[in-house]
């Protein structure tokens, strides 16, 4: 059948169906046909209907909608889709997909499965405001447990949405799921003032809560609002109260005790409740001058108590008991520290034993007290031998230690006479002008060990070297002075004091011993200065270091090395040429007055002499001005024969180790010397030493001739520094006056780095 004949038919039957609704019961269709026709009606999607549970019944959209809505007014406002679907005998599908249409306004709203008018949510507001007015708080907690809704709903969608509308209420600031009713705040404040009203001292916080009967948070909350009189000491748990009225009596007593006292004892402060004493006190005594100390803390008043005090024990020549002056609860580190500044200050006036401070003439008068006794003892000592028997193994032990002859006060003159040999006029630069710079000292094969010596000779010598000798004794000391003390009733620092004495005593002691012991041993000799094996031993050693320092000036070209002889013959064998002429005097009785001869006392002397000393030392006198190495060595022996002296060999190990101590003494020159001139002379010389591992001996003439030298074994930039320095020194000594000064500035500007040059050197 074509379209429009069953569109025909569809209006001949709707006309049918019309006309048999209206028509009488007689006309009535049968309900079967009734259900083809909607059928037919649905297929053809002309009617949109929902059919019941059962089946039995049809229901549009529309109709749908409305008997939900009346539901949902019948039930108050709130009902489930579920129950829904079961009063309305509608599947629960058509329910749910027709919910859009319900929920499309504002006035109801789907919330886990139920639908809930607006009018539903104005009934709750009402109801909880009236539970609200009864408690006075109430939580959304208990809210949602009350009417089984979500919290966030019954929060903002009930409680904040009709606040001040329907609920008289306010919400907790720490909490916002609290709300209170402005009649219960004021009673919960006018209860926890009450109580911080009746406090007298402090008091923890829980405590207060407990007693008061209300949540935490609510009283950290409604403590701010209050006026009250007194402070919290902390938000967290186990924080206290602290009452106004405390915290004024606990402020008068620490004020109070301070004015009385000067100190304050942390302990006590403690004791009060003051958790952070030192704290506490800075803040309620910032004006004054305080003094903090490990157990107290005190004020200038006692400062300036004990400084007055050490005034007057020094003016006085007396002591002082600290202790006494000083409050009882200062510890014996307060003390230290207290009495520090001070006795720091008076450093070189007292001395502290225990607590009791002396002046230093109090203590010297105990030493005094001891001399007669100290004197005793020495002399002693000295006729007993003792004094004599130590200093030898004592000088014994360091001349072995530092693999050298034996040290005595001979050989120190010895040295002082070769430094003052080897000084004189050199010639410094290329223009060959004389100046005043001193020659470079030669140096012994003495090397005295000194107290701060690191290396491990000088340890070894330390195990070596006899104990000090004890000539005076403690027990000595304690009866000098013991009486004395007593009177003062110090009785109980006797070995204290008595130790200390001891050391100072027993130096003097050994001073008065050296001074007895010399003295006896120049009546002894009968002011003979020399002997025969003190001389031959000085003059092995100048004649050792000459060959040291010929050995060092062989490595120059032929041409050059006279010049160095010249010098080595006129500094060194004139040396050697005086210790046998004062040899020679003392063998024939002759007096020298001086130990440092001159070229004209030398000769003086010479011809004073026998004719058995006369020919070989004017035959020695000769070869000096020769510059023949070889025949002043001939004359030399010549010389030790007639004397009855020899020529000891030599051995190789101590001349490494002189040479060595030769670098380390002109470096330990050169540091202390601010002299351009002489600067330059050391630093040539070291570097010499240390890249050829020889010593050398010259003048400040040949310094030009050392640095052209020492170009091939130095790097260029340092021959350029050290050629740039030669220079200015050249330059400095032949200006005229006026120009001098600014010269002298660039010297002292470059001589740190030209110093550093050695140590550079000694690295590579």
């Amino acid at each position: 059948m074509a379209p429009s004949t069953d569109w025909d038919e569809i209006k001949r039957l709707a006309a049918d169906f019309q006309k048999a609704q209206l028509s009488s019961t007689a006309q009535r269709l049968s309900e079967r046909n009734c259900i083809e026709i909607v059928s037919k009606l649905i297929e053809l999607k002309l009617i949109d209907v929902i059919f019941t549970t059962d089946g039995k019944e049809y229901l549009t959209p529309q109709q749908l909608v409305r008997e939900i809505k009346d539901e949902l007014y019948v039930r108050g406002g709130r009902v489930n889709t579920v129950d829904l679907a079961k009063e309305l005998n509608v599947d629960l599908n058509q329910i749910n997909i027709h919910l859009s249409e319900i929920i499309k306004g504002k006035e109801v709203q789907l919330v886990s499965g139920y639908l809930i008018a607006h009018y539903y949510l104005e009934k709750i507001a009402r109801e909880i405001n009236e539970k609200l007015q009864l408690q006075g708080q109430i939580s959304v907690g208990d809210l949602t447990l009350q009417y089984d809704l979500p919290a966030d709903l019954l929060q903002h969608g009930v409680l904040e949405r009709y606040m001040g509308k329907i609920i008289r209420a306010k919400q907790d600031p720490s909490d916002p799921r609290i709300f209170y009713t402005e009649e219960y705040i004021m009673r919960t404040k006018a209860k926890i003032r009450g109580a911080l009203m009746g406090l007298l001292k402090p008091t923890p916080v829980s405590l207060i809560i407990s007693h008061c009967n209300i949540a935490e948070r609510l009283f950290m909350y409604l403590f701010d609002q209050l006026n009250t009189p007194g402070v919290l000491t902390g938000r967290q748990s186990g924080a206290q109260y602290v009452p106004s009225c405390y915290t004024k009596s606990q402020n008068e007593w620490v004020i109070n005790f301070y004015k009385q006292n000067n100190y304050l004892e942390y302990d006590a402060l403690t004791r009060l409740g003051i958790s952070d004493p030192k704290g506490y006190v800075k803040r309620v005594l910032g004006n004054e001058d305080l003094n903090f100390l490990n157990s107290c803390v005190i004020g200038s008043q006692i400062n300036q108590q004990l400084e007055t005090a050490l005034e007057e024990c020094i003016s006085s020549k007396s002591y002082l008991d600290v202790v006494s002056l000083l409050p009882s609860v200062l510890s014996d580190e307060d003390i230290d520290n207290l009495l520090e500044p001070l006795l720091k200050k008076n450093s070189r006036q007292t001395i502290l034993f225990d607590k009791t401070v002396f002046s230093n003439n109090f203590i010297e008068n105990l030493k005094q007290s001891c001399m007669p006794v100290t004197q005793k003892n020495a002399e002693t000592v000295v006729k007993s031998g003792k004094y004599q028997q130590f200093y030898l193994e004592k000088q014994l032990a360091k001349s072995d230690g530092q693999q050298a002859v034996q040290f005595d006060h001979k050989a120190e003159r010895r040295e002082e006479r070769r430094k003052k040999a080897s000084s004189g006029k050199g010639g410094g630069g290329t223009q060959g002008r004389e100046t005043k710079t001193k020659a470079v000292k030669k140096h012994s094969r003495f090397k005295q060990v000194t107290h701060d010596s690191d290396s491990d000779d000088a340890s070894s010598v330390a195990k070596k070297t006899p104990t000090n000798l004890e000539i005076i004794s403690i027990e000595d000391i304690e009866n000098c002075i013991k009486e004395q003390l007593e009177d003062e009733s110090l009785d109980d620092l006797l070995t204290q004091i008595a130790e200390y004495l001891q050391g100072h005593l027993n130096q003097t002691a050994l001073t008065i011993a050296k001074e007895l012991a010399e003295k006896l041993l120049q009546d002894a000799n009968q002011n003979r200065k020399q002997t025969h094996s003190s001389a031959q031993d000085r003059i092995n050693v100048l004649v050792n270091d000459m060959k040291l320092y010929e050995k060092g000036l062989k490595l120059f070209l032929s041409d050059q090395q006279p010049q160095f002889v010249k010098y080595l013959l006129k500094s060194f064998g004139g040396d050697i040429l005086s210790e046998f002429c004062k040899y020679a005097a003392n063998q024939c009785n002759l007096s020298v007055q001086v130990d440092d001869l001159s070229v004209e006392q030398r000769n003086k002397i010479i011809n004073d002499l026998s004719d058995e000393y006369k020919k070989p030392l004017k035959s020695l006198n000769s070869t000096i001005s020769e510059q023949n190495m070889e025949q002043f060595y001939q004359a030399i022996d010549v010389c030790l024969s007639e004397c009855g002296m020899i020529l000891k060999k030599i051995d190789k190990k101590k001349d490494k180790l002189l040479v060595q101590n030769h670098r380390e003494k002109l470096i330990h020159e050169l540091e202390n010397c601010e002299e351009p001139a002489l600067v330059l002379h050391l630093v040539v010389l070291a570097l010499f030493t240390i890249l050829n591992q020889n010593m050398l001996h010259a003048s400040g003439r040949q310094v030009p001739i050392i640095i052209t030298f020492l170009k091939s074994q130095l790097k260029e930039e340092h021959f350029e520094q050290l050629q740039k320095y030669h220079e200015l020194v050249t330059k400095y000594l032949t200006a005229q006056e006026d120009e001098k000064g600014g010269i002298e500035e660039i010297l002292k500007e470059e001589m740190s780095s030209i110093k550093n040059l050695v140590i550079e050197v000694k690295k590579y």
